[in-house]
């Protein structure tokens, strides 16, 4: 991955952080550094699976742009939702 590579990622990641934010505040796992940080790690991870498999959309710096916006929202929601399935099922 490039340096623009990874600027595009932490600016996919802050975007996707903000919108989040607006939309659902309080599924947003807490704190912005944190936040972002696994928006990037999941835009990466997007953008890595979807160049193993099969490329689909633009791509630009290495990095699939529509594959990273899929993979960090997925990535924030999961770890986002993820203290209240353990209130769900009892392990708190």
């Amino acid at each position: 991955m490039s340096v623009a590579g990874f600027f595009i990622l932490l600016a996919i990641a802050i975007l996707l952080r903000f919108i989040g934010y607006r939309l659902i505040p309080s599924v947003m796992p807490t704190g912005r550094l944190r936040t972002i940080a696994l928006g990037w790690v999941g835009g990466f991870l997007g953008s890595l699976i979807d160049g193993l498999f099969s490329q689909f959309g633009p791509e630009v710096a290495g990095i699939n742009l529509v594959a990273a916006v899929i993979g960090c929202a997925l990535f924030i929601l999961l770890l986002g939702i993820a203290p209240f399935i353990k209130i769900l099922l009892g392990k708190v």
